[in-house]
């Protein structure tokens, strides 16, 4: 069988009218999995995840914008970064591709967004969590389980007065995510600067910070929503070793699948480790997913 490499590209719009920007490609009839990118970037970081051979045989894959960020809609208020919204952007993308109860694979940052599915959408929504070098909610884990490196760059990666001293802190943070920030593609690394300097300094700030209620997330896993880390060992955004802690102590039965050496971004520099252990993951997901 031909496998459609086509990557489809929709526009959506969210319940306050923010625009939220998504990408499929695969077999629609497929078990879904939605990837969600980290902080200050967009879904174009998964774009050689969503031509990968491997995860298209078996899964229909879709990635989206979240609000603040990429292409989707910025709104600069407290008011447009309320936990319900983000939890209506993604359920505009499961109306919009027709997802039923995917798999939601939630990097960096990006891990606070289970949160708010749990929160605010039906149980069952999806079918299970694998974090990737993730968060689980907004609140002390933020800083808890960043590097010292990052947490001391990102004042000024904030920063609306100091533009040389936040495009420094930008290219740090850039670099971080990498193995060998210094082996990595210079266009690679200009793309992912692009993508950071794209997201306003105020809105960046507002997208990591909003109230959020992680309880009916606790809740959906003791009622059997399946959770899953993939952990890299020399994470240096990250620490890793911190969140297992605090995820173990949150979520009963959980998984965790190390990629030793793996960077911020295995999906990048470890790819075939990233695709193994996901595969690996998923396929255990589906196997225990509530009914």
């Amino acid at each position: 069988m031909t496998i459609d490499y086509t990557l489809i590209e929709k526009t959506l719009t969210s319940s306050d009218g923010a625009a939220v920007y998504a990408v499929a490609a695969g077999n629609p009839t497929n078990q879904s999995i939605v990837f969600i990118h980290g902080f200050a970037l967009s879904a174009a970081v998964w774009e050689g995840i969503l031509k990968d051979e491997r995860l298209l045989k078996e899964y229909y894959l879709v990635a989206y914008d979240l609000r603040g960020n990429g292409r989707s809609g910025k709104p600069a208020d407290p008011e447009g970064h309320a936990s319900s919204l983000y939890a209506a952007d993604f359920d505009a993308v499961l109306k919009a591709f027709n997802l039923n109860r995917p798999i939601i694979v939630p990097w960096s940052l990006g891990g606070i967004i289970a949160a708010d599915i749990c929160a605010h959408l039906p149980p069952g929504t999806i079918s299970g969590i694998i974090y990737l070098n993730a968060v689980p909610s907004t609140g002390p884990v933020i800083v808890e389980s960043g590097s010292p490196y990052i947490m001391g760059e990102l004042p000024s990666m904030l920063s609306t007065t100091d533009t040389t001293a936040a495009l420094e802190a930008k290219v740090k943070f850039v670099d971080a995510c990498f193995s060998k920030p210094n082996e990595t593609s210079a266009r690679l690394k200009w793309e992912w600067l692009g993508m950071v300097s794209v997201t306003p300094p105020v809105v960046a700030a507002l997208t990591n910070s909003r109230d959020q209620d992680p309880g009916k997330l606790y809740e959906a896993v003791a009622n059997g929503l399946p959770v899953s880390m993939i952990s890299s060992t020399a994470d240096t955004v990250i620490l890793t070793a911190k969140v297992e802690g605090i995820m173990k102590g949150l979520f009963k039965n959980f998984t965790v699948r190390h990629i030793q050496g793996g960077s911020h971004a295995p999906f990048i520099c470890q790819k075939d480790e990233f695709v193994e252990a996901l595969i690996e993951l998923a396929s255990a997901t589906l196997s225990q997913k509530t009914e």
